[in-house]
């Protein structure tokens, strides 16, 4: 399967300046109702959103075998809709700096929790590692890792970047950034 996380940039700075009322309807009018809208409309399940992050499965509960091109295509539109937005939320000097990250991989998918709060997620190293990209993603940055990039490099064009280290996850990882579609 595929995860999909996206992140608002800078969001405690943002959050500061905006009242309360302000913040809801820039989260819930601007970013999540229209970037969630975006994950169903590539047939990708809403895992859940943790602060002002965004997570998406592309595989579960059903795998398919474009998967990870659907969440890449998700990801490239979700950029454009932001960009979009950011448009119309100018005229009121404001914007909303986002960053993804994805990567593909076996996880194990279910219903985790305890007896008093149960939620269906995912859980694994695809998890861990498209967090960790999405963390280190710039402002409109869509981050891949080197199995995603197996699986989408005939349908979009892609940079590679430096080989780096990742907190957590052993090892130097192969990451890409998706320019666009090809």
């Amino acid at each position: 399967m595929t995860i999909l996380f996206t992140d608002i940039r800078g969001f405690t700075k943002i959050s500061e300046t905006l009242t309360p009322a302000a913040l809801s309807e820039l989260l819930n009018l601007h970013y999540f109702f229209p970037l969630d809208n975006i994950i169903f409309k590539f047939n990708g399940t809403l895992d859940k959103h943790i602060g002002d992050s965004i997570m998406g499965i592309f595989g579960a509960p059903i795998t398919q075998d474009d998967d990870a091109k659907r969440a890449v295509a998700c990801a490239i539109e979700m950029r454009s809709k932001v960009d979009e937005i950011n448009q119309e939320m100018g005229k009121k000097n404001m914007k909303i700096p986002v960053g993804f990250g994805i990567s593909t991989g076996d996880s194990m998918v279910g219903i985790f929790g305890s007896a008093i709060r149960k939620e269906y997620t995912a859980l694994g190293k695809p998890v861990n590692l498209a967090a960790r990209l999405e963390r280190i993603a710039l402002e409109d940055q869509i981050l891949i890792c080197s199995e995603t990039y197996e699986a989408v490099k005939d349908y979009f064009k892609v940079e590679k970047i430096d080989n780096i280290n990742l907190k957590g996850i052993e090892g130097e990882r192969s990451i890409y950034n998706v320019t666009g579609e090809r």
